[in-house]
């Protein structure tokens, strides 16, 4: 009984120290960080925009749920320079969407509790319409890129 008690107990230090090893590796997962956001391609972006634009915040419904979009903007903050290194030549498309996006979160649309300002109900679900309206302009821009670039 000793015996086995001794052998569980040296193979759970085994174990223990195997997987602490386990942690050193030189090379984690995320250890690269591109920048800002994470989508740093044409290839990405193909995946990620039609993924937002598939979003309830840029729905019918963005008057009434515009407080809870927050991660939604972020998500497109997050596109905004990919998507100015992919399609240099339309400056207007970028800078409306950031603008839009801007516009959301320099009115603090996504902290509301309740009823928002007079502001915040008029120009909050109008920056998410402005931010679908300038998606569905970029997925179009990209759709015309050619695969692979």
């Amino acid at each position: 009984m000793r015996r086995t008690a001794s052998r569980v107990v040296i193979a759970s230090t085994a174990l223990a120290a195997a997987l602490a090893l386990a942690g050193c590796a030189d090379a984690q997962p995320g250890d690269v960080n591109n920048g800002p956001g994470y989508t740093d391609s044409v290839s990405d972006l193909l995946v990620k925009i039609p993924a937002l634009q598939g979003d309830p915040c840029r729905s019918t419904q963005a008057p009434q749920i515009y407080p809870n979009c927050g991660r939604y903007v972020t998500e497109v903050a997050n596109v905004v320079d990919a998507v100015q290194a992919e399609l240099p030549d339309q400056p207007s498309l970028t800078t409306s969407l950031q603008n839009a996006v801007n516009t959301y979160q320099s009115l603090r649309c996504e902290i509301v509790k309740g009823t928002g300002s007079a502001s915040q109900q008029r120009s909050c679900p109008q920056a998410l319409r402005t931010i679908g309206a300038e998606l569905d302009g970029v997925d179009r821009k990209l759709a015309k890129l050619p695969a692979g670039s």
